[in-house]
This record gives C-alpha cells, structure tokens and sequence, in this order.
C-alpha cells in the first residue's frame, strides 16, 4: 500500500476507527488501514475496499468478512463502511455500543467491541469530553 492510499483511508476516517468510532488520539496503539474483503480473499488494495480501523477492531476481524448473531445460528456479513452508514447499524448507551441490525450485533460481537476493557476506557474517555468523536464535521 502506497503512503498516500493509507492517508487517504486516514483523512477520509477522520482518524476514527471506522468500526467503534476510537480516535487515533485516544489510543496508544496505531490505526491501521484496514482491507474489508481481505486481501486473501483476492480483494484489490483500494481506496472503495479499505477502512480505518483501530489496532483492536482490526485485529479481532482479521480476515473474515461474516460473523454469526449471538445467540442465532444466523450467519451474517460483518459491516462494511464503504457500504453501509454506520448511525443505521449503530448506536451508543454510554460506552456500550449497540447494534440495531443483524449485521451490527455480529460485527460488534466479533470484533470484541463491548468487552470490559474497551468499555471501561470508553467510559473514562466520555468522562473527560473525549468520547465519542463528532464525526459529522
């Protein structure tokens, strides 16, 4: 991936993750451009197949593009942020986000979104004004 694709994915993410909103600034590790369909899965390395995601989201989603609902035997694709607008899938309670659609229940459950340490950092960002981002600037 050519430094001018990965900036693009960047700016274009506002340097949130494009999965759990994290800002690059709020975390220690580095954001990575993320490919949706995984390059093993013979996607091309461009700007509509990938995303900004967080070290975290990142590497829970690894190379799969489906996750099973909880509690379901429903398999699903995961969200896909070239696709799909993140506030129809997506809300948050605090620091808990939650899905609205099928698609989102699985991608938060695969990406380990809501586990008690996300959550917890979530809840100290939001008690200090830094969380979630305004991304509608």
């Amino acid at each position: 991936m050519t430094p001018a694709l990965r900036e693009q994915v960047r700016q274009r993410a506002k340097d949130c993750c494009e999965y759990c909103q994290m800002p690059q600034s709020c975390t220690r590790l580095p954001h990575e451009a993320d490919h949706i369909r995984a390059q093993k899965h013979k996607s091309p390395t461009k700007l509509t197949n990938m995303c900004w995601a967080c070290a975290l989201c990142n590497g829970h989603k690894g190379s799969d593009a489906s996750a099973y609902i909880p509690d379901t035997d429903e398999l699903v694709r995961l969200f896909n942020p070239r696709v799909d607008e993140w506030h129809d899938h997506f809300e948050w309670d605090g620091p808990e986000l939650h899905g609205k659609t099928g698609i989102a229940q699985a991608t938060i459950e695969l990406l380990k979104i809501n586990s008690e340490t996300r959550v917890s950092h979530r809840r100290m960002l939001i008690e200090v004004g830094e969380f979630p981002p305004d991304l509608n600037d």
